[in-house]
């Protein structure tokens, strides 16, 4: 095989790979631009559907997708209101709004709590290991 043979080869393969390299990176530009909206999707965010709706159609400006990907970061809250509708608001918290003691109780103690409930008795082991499980899988 001689030079010309070869080059004529390389510039067969050319427009095949030079293809391939502009849909790797349309694809990873694409998923790069969705980065804000995928993250909220995986993790389970409560406004979720809103962040990629924004996303979507105000992404392209870099403030606002810098903005959506914070955003999507932010640490998980829920959305939880009062029986009376008093002290509502998106991330409050219940329990440390209207006052709830029992909130402030470190799991460690009512670890605690569970175990000597065990020694005296009023749990069972099969009791203890569900209500433990409960108390792991809440945190």
């Amino acid at each position: 095989m001689n030079v010309t043979e070869y080059s004529q080869q390389i510039n067969a393969l050319n427009p095949y790979l030079s293809l391939l390299i502009f849909t790797i990176l349309m694809l990873s530009m694409l998923a790069m631009y969705c980065l804000p909206s995928i993250i909220a999707i995986m993790r389970q965010h409560p406004q979720k559907w809103l962040l990629v709706a924004l996303n979507i159609f105000a992404g392209w400006t870099g403030l606002f997708w810098i903005g959506l990907l914070i955003w999507s970061l932010w640490p998980k809250e829920k959305l939880i209101s009062g029986r009376d509708g008093q002290n509502w608001g998106p991330y409050q918290d219940r329990s440390q709004s209207l006052g709830n003691p029992t909130a402030a109780v470190p799991p460690e103690h009512t670890l605690e709590q569970l175990y000597q409930m065990k020694e005296r008795g009023a749990l069972t082991e099969v009791e203890f290991v569900k209500a433990k499980e409960r108390l792991i899988n809440r945190l």
